[in-house]
């Protein structure tokens, strides 16, 4: 790989646009959910592939549920997406997204939540 090659590819990674928000996994069995945040909403996808393909279950709190009914019956809900604003340290990003993740919990009763 070229010099400019290679500095270019640098150059489009660092402009980027950076997507964070908030998601929910959903287990279609009991209607019970985890509601969780990132800041990269993509990455929120391929980890529930990732785990699937590998029988793996993708976080602690659904460990019980995932082997009685397999990952095949959870699935990611997008529940707000937020883009990280120009002037935003990563800490600020990450402050705004977890905040919008509490505020997203308080929206379900506690039996439709993984605690």
């Amino acid at each position: 790989m070229s010099q400019s090659s290679r500095k270019e590819l640098l150059r489009a990674y660092r402009e980027r646009e950076e997507i964070g928000g908030v998601y929910a996994l959903v287990n279609a069995d009991s209607g019970k959910r985890l509601v969780l945040s990132t800041t990269n909403i993509d990455k929120a996808s391929s980890q529930l592939d990732f785990a699937r393909a590998t029988g793996l279950c993708v976080h602690p709190l659904l460990e019980n549920d995932w082997k009685a009914t397999g990952g095949a019956s959870f699935s990611l809900e997008i529940l707000e997406r937020l883009r990280r604003g120009e002037t935003q340290t990563e800490g600020e990003f990450t402050g705004d997204v977890r905040a919008l993740e509490a505020l997203w919990k308080e929206r379900f009763g506690e039996t439709e939540l993984y605690r």
